[in-house]
């Protein structure tokens, strides 16, 4: 009896350090969720986010952007910055539309290498991510953010 209760808090465990792990904010029928894949991480192994905005609504919604760049992930520790997907890169600038039928998706994905914006390896500590959605949407104030979401880097 003993060893199979082991083996239960051991498998609950283990499941909690890698069950998905996700944050999500709303603005009327919009939803964002930011998820990554585990809340812990071993030192270098890279952290997969997925940011995902859904119409919730039942009618379409037209979502403008003011340029190529449609969302942006933002690592933090202690508040400072540590890494931001859109830093190294440019973008078009150009006006486009989305329209989101209802209950349609727009899905984004980033890596985080676990560098900070001048390429030195990030130390293991604890972290939080943002997702920024940077489309436009009538009657929306500005961007929409996700909360922060926890992760841990392990040595």
């Amino acid at each position: 009896m003993p060893a199979l209760m082991l083996w239960f808090v051991v498998a609950a465990l283990v499941t909690t350090l890698t069950a998905p792990v996700s944050v999500q904010q709303s603005v009327g029928k919009l939803r964002l969720e930011l998820a990554v894949n585990k809340p812990v991480y071993v030192a270098g192994e890279p952290v997969e986010v997925r940011l995902t905005l859904r119409n919730g609504g039942e009618s379409p919604l037209r979502v403008q952007f003011g340029s190529g760049q449609r969302f942006d992930v933002i690592v933090r520790r202690r508040g400072a910055l540590v890494w931001r997907w859109s830093y190294d890169k440019a973008f078009v600038q150009v006006i486009q539309d989305v329209t989101l039928r209802p209950g349609e998706t727009l899905s984004f994905g980033a890596a985080w290498g676990q560098v900070d914006l001048q390429g030195r390896r990030a130390e293991p500590g604890d972290y939080e991510i943002i997702g920024v959605f940077l489309g436009r949407v009538p009657d929306a104030p500005g961007t929409l953010e996700t909360p922060p979401l926890p992760i841990r880097i392990t040595p």
